[in-house]
């Protein structure tokens, strides 16, 4: 009876665990397509939900607090009901829960405005990592970066899912594949998406993601560590500004501060007072388009 018991008490502790890694919004809608076959939008939106949701992209187990959250919405503009070729844009967002508390962090956000594919009503879509299909391929690249910004909070030295996303990109590169693939389309696409995050020059992007995160936002649930988790994010930012030094234009940091510019201001709106003068001047030089919002973030907080 006793091993009975603990058996059962095992099941359900495991039955609250799961492979699967993510909790996805996705939504697909055509306001400018005129078809009568508007059926095929709703299965879409089905396939890749299930694609991102159900599908093990690691091996490990992660618990249903330890999901990541996030959106895709397709929003298409064109669609070949005879050949069933698509095209349109993508909005991409991704969170991260944090620890100790029911928020969770905007990792990721980013309209992808070259999305091109093909899907016909009941086809099924299965993603292989060394194999390019244009549907697959696109949700797969998202769902390892993700997984990667995701590893890389928790793990300084964490780029395995990364690398996995960057395969992704250089297996599509090497079918032929166009638009967002290419590298010489776009300097803001999927392939800089991934490479700067991976360039070995950036790599102080990714000590001070670990930074913000870990010893920032992961600490700040703690009263008795909120004072250093807030000087842990302001020195992790300030880190990143020999990226901007030497290349002010690039997307990774435009991403960054799209992502996390509410968050910051959250972050120091009150709670124990840090210095931030410092701070302040090198966010209104890294992420002009926000500069008048992080002067309400005082000077002596």
């Amino acid at each position: 009876m006793k091993l009975f018991v603990l058996l059962t008490a095992l099941l359900i502790g495991l039955s609250g665990l799961s492979a699967q890694e993510f909790f996805v919004e996705v939504k697909v809608q055509a306001p400018e397509i005129q078809t009568n076959d508007r059926q095929v939008f709703t299965q879409l939106e089905q396939v890749i939900r299930d694609l991102i949701n159900n599908r093990a992209w690691t091996e490990d187990t992660w618990e249903q607090a330890e999901r990541i959250r996030g959106s895709l919405v397709f929003t298409l503009r064109s669609y070949d009901q005879g050949t069933g070729q698509m095209s349109g844009n993508l909005q991409v967002s991704f969170a991260r829960p944090v620890y100790g508390t029911d928020y969770n962090s905007t990792t990721f956000t980013y309209q992808d405005p070259d999305v091109r594919f093909r899907y016909r009503p009941n086809e099924i879509v299965e993603f292989q990592p060394n194999q390019f299909n244009d549907l697959a391929s696109l949700v797969g690249f998202y769902a390892y970066l993700a997984l990667g910004l995701d590893e890389a909070s928790f793990d300084a030295e964490g780029r395995a899912s990364l690398q996995s996303a960057l395969q992704v990109a250089q297996t599509a590169q090497a079918s032929g594949a166009g638009g967002g693939w290419d590298r010489f389309a776009s300097t803001r696409n999927r392939f800089w998406l991934i490479d700067d995050l991976l360039n070995p020059a950036n790599e102080a992007f990714l000590q001070a993601w670990y930074r913000y995160h870990r010893e920032g936002l992961d600490r700040l649930a703690n009263v008795a560590t909120q004072s250093q988790a807030k000087q842990a994010i302001a020195s992790a930012i300030l880190s990143v500004k020999p990226i901007h030094t030497r290349q002010p234009n690039i997307y990774l940091l435009r991403w960054f501060f799209d992502a996390k510019s509410v968050e910051l201001q959250q972050v120091y709106s009150g709670g124990p007072q840090v210095p931030l003068q410092e701070l302040i001047e090198a966010l209104q030089v890294m992420d002009a388009s926000n500069a008048s919002k992080y002067l309400k973030m005082g000077t002596t907080r």
